[in-house]
């Protein structure tokens, strides 16, 4: 699998530096982005590509002072949807929407072939609704914002 690692300066007059690497799995690619690490750095984002057109997979590798290593899945994309929609796109279950909805939700979701779509929460675990402009019918609502994942 291809993979492109990406390494993010820490320092302003610093240097990024990118990698491209063909390796047999996600284990190794992070293998070798964790022994680029230096001092330097303020983190390094590890990018798979999927083939074709398809999202690619994204992580990022921090480290906190005194801890280990962090590794974190990075969103393709976010999106705000409105709060009625997110079970019928989470779970495919459209029998509590009407027909103007779903057509609608069916549009968004082509967007994001062979994607994962998921609530974004805070720490705690907790999702937040906001009123906002929902991504899927264009009208202002109360939304909660949705993380798209490349597969």
């Amino acid at each position: 699998m291809k993979y492109s690692i990406n390494l993010w300066s820490d320092a302003p007059v610093g240097q990024d530096q990118s990698l491209a690497i063909d390796v047999e799995s996600d284990d190794r690619a992070f293998k070798i982005a964790k022994g680029q690490w230096n001092n330097d750095l303020s983190a390094i984002t590890i990018e798979r590509s999927n083939g074709g057109e398809e999202w690619p997979t994204r992580w990022r590798m921090n480290w906190d002072v005194g801890r280990e290593v962090q590794l974190v899945r990075i969103p393709n994309d976010m999106c705000d949807v409105g709060y009625h929609l997110v079970a019928p796109l989470i779970n495919g279950d459209v029998s509590g929407i009407d027909a103007e909805d779903e057509h609608h939700l069916e549009e968004f979701i082509a967007q994001y072939p062979n994607c994962v779509l998921e609530p974004d929460s805070d720490s705690e675990g907790h999702i937040h609704q906001t009123f906002t402009m929902c991504d899927v019918t264009g009208k202002h609502n109360l939304c909660v914002t949705i993380k798209v994942f490349g597969r």
